[in-house]
């Protein structure tokens, strides 16, 4: 629902204020309150008593909110207002009604990495005084912004916007350490002991209130029309995998094989007595579908089965292109074994790529930053999910891939890239108090168009930034491209594209890419183009073909759903609600 606030406009949806711009300008991504567990669990939360009130300068939104999940009991008072001088006022009052531990209880404000990068931010702190700062550009590993009560930056040519925070201490940091595409101003800070005990009867009284000064508005009318463009760069189009899914059938496994995938990743465990027989296993899978092994092998620099397993695999070399390396335990490739074990590998395995990182969020390799000399390659996991579950989060969060890739290649600067694996859901919690893998790893969104709009935004925004290898999914199941009798949304844009043989991606972009996601493949040479495009939303979209004379594409060659009222005429595209089509 859109809102008004003076100069100012936000979207609201289920308790949160979304988008806050002015003159189509975003000067906040978005502002919620939230409730985390001893996991760091955004936990599930259920509205009542809803009431909005809106004219054309102001506006007010009242609800109650509760949380029932997990033993957590807790109830909380919202009132939002938008005054016509483009003052926006977020409280809320809660109240534990049972004790339990959480990590964090308190409001949350977004700001895009995309509009914020670079951006000088002024500081109050609660003792008075200032800190000019400036929106990270690399990935920060810590806290870029701590202690504080206020903040303040530019937005147009002359104007202010400022939010001051109550109720508690709050501190920023770089959401696009766990893939999403923010900056997020929370409480309360790290540096105190979580989780923290909210006895029953506590009181949480918080707000932020946003102002606005010397703002000059021109009234942009919105476009209906999205405008795709083409950039100067070019970047090889990465090799592209799946995950073994547990259990696969016959079928399942002739579809992955006419893939012509570059490979297919098995997690092994030489701690697991059946190790070797997963190892078999899993190299049989490989040759069924004529591709090669991704392993990731857990263990320590100890462990006794190493000399046993490099003796299993070397007789498979020719059949395995990677093998990752992780501690059983964090996660990480840790320095030990890359100057001690590494070289050895490397004696019986000299053919194979060798690499490490993290299994985890590239929190981690950002935090556990090493000497990788000895490795060809370094990797980390990928999900858009980490904090927020709702679709236009998904959304929100691919461009944060883009950073990922740059940021990692300035920390490991001679090394290849990879990411792997990349799922909707987390699969693990490298922070959590028991370090336990969550019991449902998958996402009911798997089966739907947007999660294939979703995957065809992640290999843009990887590919482009020059990743060199990526790993998707499984291969069946809840959790991959395909089931026993249906092929997915998302099944079928990869096997459109692995078909078509990108050779390179040439840029593109979008006027609105929370909408409209472009990714232009060539072919060797760069002598056919394919355009692939996805429709983001739940509306109709039209969308502007603004490409060079050599890229007039004429006629609709894939659509995931063929009867779709998707149409092209001259250079404009009319997309449905959730498409993705190629020209």
């Amino acid at each position: 629902m859109l809102l008004q606030a003076g100069p100012v406009q936000a979207d609201y949806s289920d308790g949160n204020l979304r988008y806050i711009r002015i003159d189509n300008q975003e000067v906040v991504r978005m502002i919620y309150f939230a409730i985390r567990d001893r996991e760091w669990n955004t936990l599930s939360h259920e509205i009542s008593g809803e009431e909005i009130k809106s004219s054309a300068n102001s506006f007010s939104v009242k609800f109650t909110s509760k949380v029932r999940e997990n033993g957590f009991h807790f109830n909380w008072k919202v009132e939002i207002t938008g005054a016509p001088d483009g003052s926006i006022q977020f409280n809320i009052q809660g109240q534990a009604t049972n004790s339990f531990l959480t990590n964090r209880a308190g409001l949350c404000v977004l700001h895009a990495t995309d509009q914020f990068a670079g951006t000088p931010c002024c500081i109050e702190h609660p003792d008075g005084y200032f800190s000019h700062k400036y929106f990270p550009e690399a990935i920060s590993p810590h806290q870029p912004f701590l202690n504080i009560r206020a903040m303040e930056w530019p937005v147009g040519k002359t104007g202010r916007v400022r939010l001051d925070f109550e109720g508690d201490i709050f501190e920023t940091e770089d959401q696009r350490n766990w893939s999403d595409a923010s900056y997020k101003t929370y409480c309360t800070p790290l540096e105190l002991p979580f989780p923290k005990l909210l006895e029953k009867g506590t009181l949480i009284n918080q707000s932020v209130r946003l102002t606005v000064t010397d703002v000059i508005t021109l009234q942009k009318p919105l476009t209906e029309t999205i405008r795709v463009y083409q950039n100067d760069a070019y970047s090889t189009f990465p090799k592209l995998g799946l995950q073994l899914a547990s259990s696969c059938s016959a079928r399942e496994l002739d579809f992955v094989k006419h893939l012509k995938i570059n490979h297919l990743r098995k997690d092994i465990f030489l701690s697991d007595d059946r190790w070797r027989e997963q190892l078999m296993l899993a190299l049989e899978k490989c040759r069924l579908c004529e591709t090669r092994l991704e392993l990731a092998v857990f263990c320590t620099a100890q462990d006794k089965n190493i000399p046993m397993f490099l003796n299993a695999i070397t007789e498979h070399a020719s059949a395995v292109k990677s093998i990752l390396f992780f501690d059983a335990i964090s996660g990480l490739t840790n320095t030990e074994f890359i100057a001690n074990v590494i070289p050895n590998i490397r004696e019986q395995l000299p053919h194979v790529e060798l690499g490490g990182g993290t299994d985890t969020h590239f929190a981690e390799f950002n935090r556990n930053r090493m000497d990788y000399g000895a490795l060809d390659f370094i990797s980390f996991s990928l999900t858009p999910l980490a904090h927020l579950k709702d679709d236009l989060t998904m959304i929100d969060n691919m461009q944060a891939q883009f950073d990922m890739i740059n940021s990692a290649r300035a920390i490991a600067p001679e090394k290849k890239v990879h990411v792997s694996p990349i799922t909707l859901k987390p699969r693990s919690k490298a922070v959590a108090a028991d370090n336990e893998a969550s019991k449902n790893n998958y996402d009911s969104r798997q089966t739907s168009q947007l999660a294939a709009g979703w995957t065809l935004g992640s290999i843009k925004y990887l590919a482009e930034a020059g990743a060199d290898s990526i790993t998707y999914f499984e291969t069946n199941g809840p959790g991959g491209i395909m089931d026993e009798a249906n092929i997915y949304p998302v099944g079928a844009l990869l096997q459109f594209s692995l078909n078509w043989k990108p050779a390179e991606i040439k840029a593109t972009s979008s006027d609105f890419p929370l909408k409209i996601t472009s990714l232009l493949m060539l072919r060797a040479e760069r002598k056919e183009s394919c355009l692939l495009i996805a429709n983001h939303t739940a509306e109709k979209q039209t969308v502007n073909l603004d490409l060079n004379a050599a890229l007039k594409y004429t006629k609709i060659t894939f659509a995931l759903e063929q009867d779709a009222t998707n149409e092209l005429e001259a250079n404009i595209l009319t997309l449905a609600p959730w498409a993705v089509v190629a020209l």
